[in-house]
């Protein structure tokens, strides 16, 4: 769908202002995930001046406005750019859900006194935190320049499922972690996965036809 989507913010002033607005989301959510999981987890907040809940609503807000100006789009253009508008709004309500996510992790850490520990999962949460960081950049970069290759990179990515086996061994070990970290890590990794599937959707949504997007490509590793 890319080459759709690069017709169309080529074709249309509202479509390219449209694009900057998701970009701006996209970065938006990376910094707001940067520091609701450095707060959660004991870590230096690397981006001070960004308020969680208010960069938040700036995302709501964005969304909207990018959803009037495809349907503002639509209503003045013909029928072929339809596949292309449909696209774009996907990615947003992706980008959307990614800062709603972003929240829930926030929320976490109002809650817990102290930094989250996870005893035995710490290598594993680690990993997954720090893949998820990788596809961030991987994926703003792919959307900013119309990268398919950087796209196709982490299109295949199967974390999600690396973030279901952690929560499974999470359900089934005695890991000794008290019963408030146990609650915050099990909400915790579930909200990590949802990012990362939305990442991935957006990832997909660049390199796979109409009919299959948000789905992984058939070649998809277990990486």
């Amino acid at each position: 769908m890319l080459k759709e989507i690069l017709r169309l913010f080529k074709k249309s002033d509202l479509f390219m202002e449209a694009h900057q607005e998701a970009c701006q989301m996209l970065k938006s959510d990376n910094q707001m995930f940067d520091n609701v999981c450095a707060k959660l987890r004991g870590r230096p907040i690397p981006h001070p001046d960004v308020n969680i809940f208010d960069e938040e609503k700036k995302v709501d807000k964005t969304e909207r406005a990018i959803r009037k100006k495809v349907l503002t789009h639509i209503s003045l253009s013909n029928i072929a750019d339809t596949p292309g508008s449909i696209i774009l709004i996907g990615i947003v309500i992706d980008l959307e859900r990614i800062g709603d996510y972003t929240t829930n992790i926030a929320e976490l850490s109002q809650v817990i006194s102290q930094k989250l520990e996870v005893g035995e999962l710490e290598d594993e949460l680690q990993d997954i935190e720090n893949n998820i960081a990788k596809i961030f950049d991987v994926v703003t970069y792919a959307f900013e320049s119309y990268d398919k290759k950087s796209a196709q990179s982490v299109a295949s990515k199967t974390l999600p499922r690396h973030c279901d086996a952690l929560l499974k061994r999470l359900m089934t070990e005695d890991l000794e972690l008290s019963p408030q970290n146990a609650v915050i890590s099990a909400l915790y990794i579930r909200y990590l996965k949802r990012v990362a599937s939305h990442l991935i959707n957006v990832a997909t949504t660049l390199v796979q036809p109409f009919d299959k997007v948000r789905f992984l490509p058939q070649n998809s590793s277990n990486k």
